[in-house]
């Protein structure tokens, strides 16, 4: 494989970064429209345990799999600048893959039944979890080789496959299986992209060293399972706070805002790879990293603040019960799903420079500000209790790995 081994120009990260975000964007919509489809032709019960069953695989995603993904395309990325073989490394993470999918499907299979799903809804559970797992391993690895017009093309290729098996499904009247396009996509998917070696494997060269490698990954799930879950918990302490009603105006403003925080998750792929081919790791000294920190700052500062300007308008249109109502918590819960996205740069720039334990502690000092301010809000604030422990949590957060990044490493 031909590949790069110097340091990536800011061009070529951006153009990275909007490939990995068209393609995270082609997924979200195909498992958008899969959910819509589901529900209009097998009604709210199939679609109930179809969307329970989605969340569950992204939940067990950054159990391992997804911390995986993040490891392998750091990894990669030096392995592929210093000119080493990484014929070790993929061993060793895609034998911790087989581990946890074999785990995660066991955990599945009484979940998907206590929540009184059939046989066959069953193995489309098992296949979604097993499936996204292996997707979001095979697109890291990808991301390390420095792939993203690879990554956005198999993105698109797979969606319009899973798609097109789901009209067929409905056609079929196949309603215990709507989740098998969706599973049979991830896995095409990771059989496409799974990472098969940088073939720099000459006699005499040396191998990237598997030390350490695991517990990078394992401080990373700490990260990426406490960052995602405050996001999550705003929702839960609606419903546990207010009303019914109250909770379903929030979900409303809730489901808009949650996928803007996409456009961070994206980027922040593509500049773990990018800035661990660099010699400083993407230290946030470097005048062309805060740059690209305050440029993406300032973009997002822009593009949120005309989602939450607009809101009033476009709302009403997509949920005519009620968006109306939902307007103010979502331009409020907007700030806050800024901060966190603004925050996962700095983070994968830590990340690229091997920092992945100060990452967690940070993540889990700003979940752990959020969450007590959330449960002293909530009862007397509402929603906006939980939604300012979400705001006031994700900026412990940006200022820790802020301050992080300009510290030198030890």
């Amino acid at each position: 494989m031909s590949g790069r081994t110097r340091g990536h120009g800011h061009g070529r990260v951006a153009s990275s970064a909007l490939l990995a975000t068209v393609g995270i964007g082609v997924q979200g919509l195909a498992k958008l429209l899969v959910t819509v489809v589901v529900g209009r032709v097998f009604g709210t019960e199939t679609l109930g345990q179809t969307t329970a069953l989605l969340s569950l695989s992204v939940f067990t995603a950054l159990l391992w799999p997804n911390a995986a993904g993040n490891t392998a395309s750091r990894v990669l990325a030096i392995a592929l600048r210093g000119r080493r073989s990484d014929t070790a490394v993929n061993r060793l993470l895609g034998a911790s893959m087989a581990v946890s999918s074999v785990v995660l499907a066991a955990v599945t299979v009484p979940v998907a039944l206590a929540w009184g799903a059939s046989p066959g809804m069953v193995v489309g559970g098992v296949g979604v979890v097993v499936g996204y797992g292996l997707y979001c391993y095979a697109r890291g690895a990808q991301l390390g080789y420095d792939r993203a017009p690879r990554v956005a093309l198999w993105d698109t290729v797979t969606s319009l496959l899973a798609l097109g098996l789901l009209v067929a499904a409905c056609v079929a009247r196949l309603e215990p299986l709507v989740l098998l396009p969706l599973a049979i996509g991830y896995t095409v998917f990771a059989i496409a992209c799974w990472p098969r070696g940088n073939r720099i494997d000459e006699p005499g060269t040396p191998a990237e060293p598997t030390a350490g490698l695991l517990a990078f990954a394992a401080w990373n799930v700490l990260a990426v399972t406490t960052s995602n879950g405050l996001l999550q918990l705003t929702m839960i302490a609606a419903q546990v706070s207010v009303s019914a009603h109250e909770a379903g105006v929030y979900a409303a403003a809730f489901t808009l805002a949650t996928p803007a925080s996409m456009v961070g998750q994206a980027l922040g792929q593509v500049l773990v790879p990018a800035f661990a081919h660099r010699s400083d790791g993407g230290s946030l000294r470097s005048r062309g990293v805060l740059v690209l920190v305050g440029g993406f700052t300032a973009a997002t500062a822009v593009v949120f603040g005309l989602v939450a300007w607009l809101a009033g308008w476009f709302l009403p249109l997509v949920y005519p019960a009620e968006g109306a109502e939902a307007v103010a918590d979502l331009r409020y819960l907007m700030v806050g799903v800024w901060v966190f996205t603004v925050g996962l740069v700095p983070a994968a720039l830590l990340l690229a420079s091997g920092r992945s334990r100060q990452v967690a502690l940070a993540s889990v000092a700003g979940f752990v500000v959020g969450v007590v301010l959330m449960a002293v809000l909530a009862p007397t604030w509402g929603v906006a209790g939980g939604s300012t422990g979400f705001l006031v949590g994700s900026a412990v957060n940006l200022v820790t790995v802020v301050v992080l990044g300009l510290r030198r490493a030890r």
